[in-house]
């Protein structure tokens, strides 16, 4: 195996370079989807002013929430990725760094945000500790559902040697995330909202439900014990 082939796609520069082109091709419905089902997570913790994406990669979703009237802050392992981010968010607070130690004082944010992230990360556990460290209200998380028919295609072109992007990923169903939530706060946090999108045609207009094989699963977690 080459070294560009062990390398994950995010540590790739010629990928890395023609990722944002992605949101505006073939994603572009998946991606206005996606943003509706993100907003309301966000509505789901009342009056949020601050929020921490990490994983942002190329800042997408970042400066979006900015346009919403949040002040974003995104953190990223991939100095690519975070350069590409520069290029479309000049005056974004951007820095590098890892889930599992996030450079901030305890309660910083209203909330940190996981979109599309968790399935390249070592230990989601650990990174929803650390989140929670750093959240006042709570997390809201994105990610490819694991059941759905995308997924189950991308999990077939990995095993026969295409599509690099998800060559290092582990995806999540629904029941999975649950699970882990409960085995790392117990009680000590609520499921205020979940929903997924359903954008395949053969679902015709459907934009979202509660339907657990739906493409991109979204959750608001509230978080019990938050700081004050």
């Amino acid at each position: 195996m080459s070294k560009m082939e062990e390398e994950p796609w995010y540590l790739q520069e010629q990928i890395v370079k023609n990722y944002e082109a992605y949101y505006q091709g073939k994603y572009k419905r998946a991606d206005i989807l996606e943003k509706k089902l993100l907003k309301r997570l966000l509505e789901q913790f009342g009056d949020t002013q601050k929020l921490l994406e990490i994983g942002c990669g190329t800042g997408h979703f970042t400066r979006w929430m900015e346009s919403l009237g949040l002040e974003c802050y995104g953190l990223d392992l991939s100095p690519l990725m975070l350069r590409e981010a520069e290029r479309f968010w000049a005056k974004g607070q951007l820095m590098q760094g890892e889930s599992s130690y996030l450079p901030f004082k305890s309660g910083s944010f209203d909330v940190v945000a996981f979109i599309a992230c968790l399935e390249y990360m070592p230990s989601i556990a650990t990174a929803f500790r650390e989140a929670a460290r750093v959240a006042r209200k709570g997390m809201i998380i994105g990610l490819m559902n694991k059941w759905s028919l995308p997924t189950i295609r991308r999990r077939l072109q990995v095993k026969r040697g295409k599509n690099p992007y998800y060559r290092n990923a582990k995806f999540y169903s629904i029941r999975e995330i649950k699970r882990t939530l409960g085995e790392t706060f117990h009680d000590r946090y609520a499921l205020a909202y979940w929903t997924t999108t359903v954008f395949p045609k053969v679902f015709g207009n459907m934009e979202s439900t509660h339907f657990p094989f739906g493409s991109f699963v979204g959750i608001a977690v509230k978080l019990c014990d938050a700081h004050d």
